[in-house]
């Protein structure tokens, strides 16, 4: 998909198609972004190959290295095993019951907090906005082009099961996602949340970042950085679930 590709199909807003002509060229020009960029990410059938991975690595924060192990499924199950010096934090979502964590052997899980319980609900979908967006219930529109980093990227605008809005940057050589952005009220101000996607990886066919940075308006709040990848391991049934009975559902 060429740049003059691109602008020519943007011009035909300007023929006189009015708002609703221009929001459904919108649409479907995002709709042939999220095809090329799943294609430039491995193509469809790679992706609904992956039905889960495991991933071994380092998150940096506050200039120190913390060990973790993440397990994912589809559609939208988490596992995030943080191994610290002397104890571990396990957080984990099934896609049926509230999110759980758990820190102390000797101690019942417990339910995460508000915020932290959202965020990692909106982080736990397996698959990119992307792929099959549409059964996921995310809607796209085109948002134009910008410059991260000297490279000229592509904007989409997602909206995920009707209440989050994100903006999606699409690298325009690579055609891969490489940042995504939304915005939260946080202590009584707006803030800007950027998450920049690199080094990417195939694993089963998919390619899959290997850094992941997130910032606050612009400010490092921690790294992520995987060392390995095992894609669909073995996984016990329950392995997502909480470890007591009557837990409350999402």
């Amino acid at each position: 998909m060429t740049r003059m590709w691109r602008l020519a199909r943007i011009g035909m807003a300007a023929l006189g198609l009015g708002v609703a002509g221009a929001g459904r060229l919108a649409a479907d020009l995002a709709d042939d972004v999220a095809q090329v960029s799943v294609e430039a990410a491995g193509g469809v059938k790679a992706h609904a190959a992956l039905r889960s991975f495991k991933a071994e690595g380092v998150t940096v924060l506050g200039g120190k290295e913390v060990e973790f192990i993440l397990y994912a499924a589809r559609p939208r199950s988490v596992r995030i095993e943080t191994l610290g010096e002397k104890t571990s934090l396990v957080r984990a979502y099934d896609g049926v019951h509230a999110p759980w964590k758990k820190d102390d052997p000797t101690k019942p899980p417990r339910r995460l907090g508000r915020q932290e319980e959202h965020d990692f609900l909106l982080e736990s979908d397996f698959d990119q906005p992307l792929y099959d967006y549409k059964a996921r219930k995310i809607s796209l529109d085109y948002a134009g082009e910008a410059q991260l980093d000297g490279r000229p990227c592509l904007k989409l605008l997602a909206t995920v099961r009707f209440t989050d809005v994100m903006t999606l940057y699409i690298d325009d050589e690579t055609h891969l996602l490489v940042r995504r952005d939304r915005e939260e009220r946080r202590g009584g101000k707006t803030v800007r949340l950027e998450t920049h996607y690199s080094d990417f990886k195939k694993v089963a066919g998919v390619r899959l970042p290997r850094r992941i940075r997130n910032l606050a308006d612009g400010v490092l709040l921690h790294e992520t950085r995987v060392k390995d990848y095992d894609a669909n391991p073995n996984l016990p049934a329950d392995f997502f679930s909480p470890p007591v009975r009557d837990w409350p559902r999402d």
